[in-house]
């Protein structure tokens, strides 16, 4: 159930501010305000003695999307409405500091340094289907075209015996800070890795040492032309840069 922070009797919240739209209906449990294509948002939450608000890549999953621009504490150890009128109060404080960001920033002024945008042009035969960035690592799922989302471990009992038929997703895993890669098919969306005990993904191309996912995900495209089909767009990010670690 969604659980916006309260506000002061009677604060209304600004509809449009640069580009960002309010959306009362959104499921975060926050006030949040959206760019008109979806893909980023602004929004201020509270909890716990905190008020913060952040700024998000909609596009991919995880803690690493987003970006705090703003944090502070209220009085928490407290009862009843007088700790509420505390909280109702540092909401608005923080909702003061995210329209004062978003006047100064529009949508497309802002981006997420740790977002890999050559992730979101797929290798040819594939879609994205997520994309989860993590402090330490970043995983990409991509599936196959005309094949159906799997979010159950279907149950395959070894990893050497995933053909490209049993396998709908070909996975790419970067550990960031090291840049070490891996590409791999995997039969579910949420496959157990190589640092896994139990991996659930068989490794299909090789990567380069410390290559980093644009890098990997240029990689996974080459393979997924030669074992799928299909051309890869010669203006996809990162696709230009794979020379200089093949040469």
């Amino acid at each position: 159930m969604v659980a916006k922070p309260p506000l002061p009797d009677g604060d209304e919240l600004p509809r449009e501010i640069n580009g960002w739209h309010h959306r009362p209906e959104s499921n975060k449990n926050g006030h949040a305000w959206y760019a008109a294509d979806g893909e980023t948002a602004v929004a201020v939450y509270s909890g716990f003695g905190r008020v913060y608000v952040s700024v998000t890549d909609e596009r991919c999953d995880g803690l690493e999307r987003g970006v705090r621009i703003y944090e502070d504490g209220y009085e928490d150890d407290i009862d009843g409405r007088e700790r509420d009128r505390h909280e109702a109060r540092a909401v608005v404080d923080g909702i003061d500091a995210a329209c004062e960001w978003m006047g100064e920033t529009a949508p497309a002024e802002w981006s997420n340094p740790a977002v890999c945008e050559a992730v979101f042009d797929a290798p040819p035969g594939y879609s994205l289907e997520r994309y989860y960035l993590e402090n330490r690592e970043a995983t990409v799922y991509y599936r196959r075209d005309g094949t159906e989302s799997i979010t159950r471990f279907p149950g395959h009992a070894d990893p050497d015996q995933y053909t490209l038929e049993t396998c709908p997703y070909l996975y790419v895993h970067e550990w960031r800070g090291s840049g070490n890669a891996t590409v791999a098919l995997a039969p579910w969306l949420r496959a157990h890795g190589s640092s896994s005990k139990h991996p659930e993904i068989r490794e299909v191309a090789e990567t380069p040492a410390e290559c980093g996912l644009e890098v990997a995900v240029t990689v996974a495209r080459e393979w997924a032309r030669e074992h799928v089909g299909g051309e890869i767009d010669a203006d996809a990010a990162g696709q230009a840069g794979l020379g200089r670690w093949s040469a």
